[in-house]
């Protein structure tokens, strides 16, 4: 496969750049504070540590090691352009974040750099995700150590596949990534090939949230938007209703450290992974 960036996949995420954190309620955060939590418990971060925010988005990994109070080196790397610029302006006052556009298919650090790789909801995104795996592998200190997470069956965009099947069962079902991506032996086979051990995967269940249901119900009709773009008025009439209905049925309470709210429950996959001997 070819290693440019996929042009649809940056394009959508330039698109939902300034909204990107809200859209996903919170619950890309909350697994990012997770797999920071992991990493930090295998291999202390560290101001002397050199950390990869690998597909880094808005920053939010960036962000969650910023406010544990250490100053290490970061480089904070996307595809997408509208990300990036939003990530440096929201680390302008701190000169040891570097954050660059790149894609994840070929990083331009030199081998063996990072004591700490973390790439959040990313993987599955690459155009090629076994060269972007072998970066990771490449990229790492052989004492370092990788953090990858991603979506399991109870993904965000599977609640947008029930809303198309209840309206308009004959659309191709929302797919922003291949099923295959949460079944957590797919990631873990392409971390092992790419010369990755990897040590543990753990299932974390995390909310897209919002401060009430009315809240979250217009965050997943915001969230379902590509899905919906193009259909009638009437048929987005029927959306607000199917996914109220869908609020009012999964939503619980849960309180995190930003505050409380409620929201529907995700699950996500943090796998842990350390460089292979054979990796160089």
């Amino acid at each position: 496969m070819s290693s440019t960036p996929n042009l649809t996949t940056a394009e959508h995420f330039n698109k939902s750049a300034d909204k990107y954190e809200a859209i996903t309620g919170g619950g890309t955060r909350e697994l990012a504070q997770h797999a920071v939590s992991l990493i930090a418990g295998l291999n202390p971060l560290t101001s002397e540590s050199k950390i990869l925010d690998n597909a880094c988005g808005t920053g939010i990994v960036s962000d969650i090691i910023l406010q544990s109070g250490i100053q290490p080196e970061i480089h904070a790397v996307d595809c997408a352009e509208n990300m990036v610029s939003i990530a440096r302006g929201r680390f302008s006052s701190h000169p040891n974040v570097h954050a660059a556009v790149m894609t994840g298919e070929d990083l331009s650090f030199p081998d063996d750099t990072f004591t700490h790789s973390i790439t959040n909801l990313g993987l599955m995104f690459f155009t090629d995700a076994d060269k972007g795996a072998r970066e990771i592998a490449r990229t790492l200190h052989p004492d370092g150590v990788a953090v990858v997470t991603g979506w399991g069956m109870r993904a965000p965009f599977k609640i947008i596949q029930e809303v198309q099947a209840q309206i308009r069962p004959d659309d191709t079902p929302f797919k922003p990534v291949p099923d295959i991506w949460l079944d957590p032996e797919h990631t873990k086979a392409v971390l092992s090939g790419a010369g990755l051990d990897v040590h543990s995967s753990t299932a974390v269940d995390v909310h897209m949230g919002g401060e009430t249901a009315d809240g979250l119900a217009d965050l997943l009709t915001q969230f379902g938007s590509k899905a919906f773009g193009s259909w009638s008025e009437e048929e987005k009439e029927k959306v607000a209703g199917v996914i109220k209905k869908i609020v009012r049925e999964r939503a619980v309470p849960f309180t995190r450290p930003s505050g409380s709210g409620v929201g529907i429950k995700l699950t996500g996959t943090i796998f842990v992974a350390r460089k292979g001997s054979g990796v160089h």
